[in-house]
């Protein structure tokens, strides 16, 4: 393309998205400040006084990914009390996210009033611990999702706040073992620490914990504990079980290992386990990480040790004579991986170090499962009373990283839909929870990895598993990917940041019946369809969503809109059948149906009236572009429905793309795969800035390039079981049926340039003679 075409090219794309912004502005709908100062900069509106309402940030989590309403998000902030400094919060603005300097490390988090509770009263543990590790309540559950969001978006959580303003209290208090005189005194001062160490883990980390480091003239340091350890201190404590993806080298192991020994240390009876990755790790892990630290506490905090052979370290006090009771008797013990690794001798908390290398977790956590849970005499039910707590780095694929992949997205699935009863909560920390970390590190360390050549998309994918930014990079794959995957992330964040009033509203259809024409027995519907009307979801029945509208069709246009459908074979098999609307004008998709159901004929039912939906100007229905190879049944179901007319014929498609045998649809097969996967790539990179659908870069992180032995390319999902591909070959139809009807001008019925179209005829008069007449088209 030369440059005088290809800066035209771009006017017009420029040009295109400033008229989207412009409608929805003109229709009252919130945009941002950027898009507001982008739309006066160009001259479409005229500037507000300055003391008008100006469009404002709006902090919402996008529904496409975290299913928890305003409503919810609202409801939790009125429990919050924590006011200290919240203006000067470098990180209060949860829209931008690792915005901070290039010298500053997001350490500085922990200083800010997230961490600290000024409620002028001692806190005790029943004020921050959950009364049900189940039954979650709507603040925890935004607390959560603000996490998994980014870690600089988290939101304040006052049970948080207050367990570590508890355990700040502690570590203020300058009453020292070594200066009482009293052995009265210095007997209190102990059971004391017990105590507090047993309520509050963090207080025992950062107090006691010394962890061994040979880089270290003594050889050890002195834990202290960052945000992110804060966080995991206390969703242990509270007695959560988790499944948690991590960036590497945040010392999670170095933590959990504290951890798990101070709840050795402070509770009588109380076995806990730790699986590791392979023999060689499990020594290593018993040495370094649990029976070094506990050489280096103060003898005042020490039980005897019953035994420390065989990677088990037990403990209890001996007893003074034979008869009188004895000490803790309680246990660590460190092994490798096993199906009945979790359940061998039903220890209290089980921890599973770095699960990306482990093959069988799922088999392990499923034969766990049914111990989890004990029949409470009181409430007459089963309640939760074991903890599981699973950490790793997702990118060792081929070494396990599938199993944990699998383990974390049917969690993160579940917790999603709001159904907590699994009691794993999924934990995602982003590369900003390393600790130490800074913006300049990571820009520095991404150029490392930034390299040309053969290696190019296995290097950017090991960045990304290393230092992710969402929870999909930790489970990226080394094939080629449609587009870059800097940009499928920028695409994304920009969604997330987009005002709630621009994002798309979920919902279904329900028909609009002739009641005068009754369909036959055979029949999916009692009478014949004439429309279609759409109902919006609350977060309370979002599960009866099949359709997302970003702006509702314009009756008064002719020729703006146009369906593509990659529809399904029958009733079963993984897929979603996806349909997708496409704005002529506008050039971006303004509604995504993705949907199953066992019953096949709803699916199709919702298909067709979405399509009706946006059938304007005397069309019952937009055309609609059909994957011919797949859609014989969705024929057969339109067919029937009296709408086999607006199905679009092979015969219409541009020239390249008519292959195949069937009279109406494309066939997605051989060449013209290719043909369509171009113009996918084509969609994506001149209209890709308007797309407001987060389900379109979803499916692009996993939409890859395969070439077989003899050198041929396929493109698809890398595992057919758990990804999608259907949204995006539905976006691609619908625009490769807008280009079908290119020579058909998008036309406001309305507006006052429209005149009737006229034309010449051949007409004959009374006495048979021929003549030209003028008549409307």
């Amino acid at each position: 393309m030369k440059e005088n075409e290809r800066s035209k090219l771009l006017n017009v794309i420029k040009e295109s998205n400033l008229d989207f912004i412009l409608d929805l502005y003109n229709q009252g709908i919130d945009i941002s400040p950027e898009n507001y100062d982008l739309l006066v900069k160009n001259k479409k509106i005229n500037p507000k006084p300055e003391n008008a309402e100006k469009p404002t940030k709006y902090r919402k989590e996008d529904n496409a990914y975290q299913h928890v309403s305003a409503e919810i998000q609202n409801q939790a902030d009125k429990y919050i009390d924590i006011v200290e400094n919240v203006d000067e919060l470098p990180f209060s603005e949860p829209n931008k996210r690792h915005i901070v300097l290039d010298n500053e490390t997001y350490d500085n988090l922990a200083n800010s009033s997230l961490f600290k509770y000024n409620g002028g009263k001692e806190i005790t543990s029943d004020q921050w611990k959950p009364k049900d590790i189940l039954d979650h309540s709507p603040e925890f559950i935004a607390w959560i999702n603000s996490i998994n969001r980014g870690f600089q978006t988290m939101i304040p959580y006052k049970p948080f706040a207050m367990y570590c303003q508890q355990a700040q209290d502690w570590l203020n208090d300058d009453v020292s073992y070594y200066t009482l005189t009293d052995q009265f005194e210095r007997r209190d001062y102990v059971f004391r620490e017990m105590e507090r160490c047993r309520e509050n883990t963090l207080y025992f980390m950062d107090k006691y914990l010394m962890l061994k480091e040979g880089d270290m003239s003594s050889g050890n340091m002195k834990y202290l504990s960052k945000p992110v350890h804060k966080v995991l201190c206390f969703l242990i404590d509270a007695g959560y079980s988790l499944m948690v993806g991590k960036p590497r080298q945040i010392a999670a192991t170095s933590t959990i290992g504290g951890i798990a020994l101070c709840k050795a240390l402070t509770r009588r009876n109380f076995f806990l386990k730790m699986v590791a990755q392979d023999k060689d790790k499990v020594t290593e892990i018993f040495d370094d990480k649990i029976k070094y630290p506990f050489n280096e506490l103060p003898g005042y905090m020490k039980l005897s040790v019953l035994n420390d052979r065989d990677n088990m370290l037990r403990f209890g006090r001996k007893a003074e004579k034979k008869g009188s009771k004895g000490g803790a008797n309680s246990k660590i013990q460190v092994v490798a991986p096993s199906t009945a690794a979790i359940n061998g001798g039903s220890p209290q908390m089980v921890l599973v170090d770095e699960a990306g290398y482990i093959s069988i977790l799922g088999k392990m956590i499923k034969e766990a499962r049914p111990t989890m849970f004990m029949y409470d005499q009181e409430t007459k039910k089963l309640k939760m009373t074991r903890q599981i707590i699973v950490w790793g780095t997702g990118g060792e694929m081929d070494k396990g990283g599938k199993a944990f992949e699998v383990e974390f997205y049917d969690n993160l699935k579940l917790w999603n839909e709001g159904k907590y009863s699994s009691g794993m909560i999924p934990l995602f920390f982003d590369w900003t929870t390393r600790p130490g970390i800074t913006k300049d590190f990571y820009l520095k360390e991404k150029s490392v990895y930034t390299v040309e050549g053969p290696e190019k998309e296995a290097k950017a994918v090991q960045f990304r598993q290393a230092y992710p930014s969402i929870i999909e990079d930790m489970f990226l794959s080394s094939h080629k990917l449609l587009v870059g995957i800097d940009w499928i992330n920028e695409q994304r964040e920009r969604i997330l940041r987009t005002e709630h009033n621009i994002r798309p509203v979920a919902g279904y259809f329900e028909p609009i019946y002739d009641f005068t024409q009754p369909e036959n027995e055979h029949s999916d519907v009692p009478y014949k369809i004439t429309g279609s009307n759409f109902i919006p979801c609350s977060d309370e029945n979002i599960d009866m969503a099949t359709t997302w509208i970003l702006q509702y069709p314009k009756k008064n246009w002719k020729n703006r809109y146009y369906k593509g459908t990659d529809p399904i074979m029958t009733d079963g098999g993984y897929s979603k059948m996806a349909s997708c609307i496409w704005d002529s004008v506008f050039n971006t998709p303004v509604a995504i149906q993705n949907y199953r159901d066992p019953n096949h004929k709803s699916v199709f039912l919702q298909s067709m009236l979405l399509g009706m939906f946006y059938g304007t100007q005397g069309d019952m229905s937009a055309k609609d572009l059909i994957e011919s190879n797949i859609g014989t049944a969705y024929f057969d179901y339109i067919d029937a429905k009296g709408l086999y007319n607006y199905l679009v014929q092979r015969t219409e498609l541009p020239e390249m793309m008519q292959g195949g045998s069937g009279l109406y649809g494309i066939d997605n097969r051989g060449l013209r795969n290719e043909f369509i996967i171009n113009k996918l790539i084509e969609v994506l990179l001149l209209y890709g800035n308007t797309i407001y659908f987060g389900v379109v870069f979803e499916q692009l992180r996993t939409f890859v390039c395969t070439v077989n032995e003899k050198g041929n390319k396929t493109w698809g999902v890398t595992d057919t079981r758990k990804y999608d591909d259907d949204v995006l070959f539905a976006l691609v139809f619908s625009y490769i049926c807008a280009l079908s009807y290119a020579h058909r001008n998008p036309i406001d019925m309305n507006s006052e340039q429209v005149k009737p179209h006229m034309k010449t005829r051949l007409l004959r008069d009374r006495d048979g003679k021929l003549y030209r007449a003028v008549v409307r088209a």
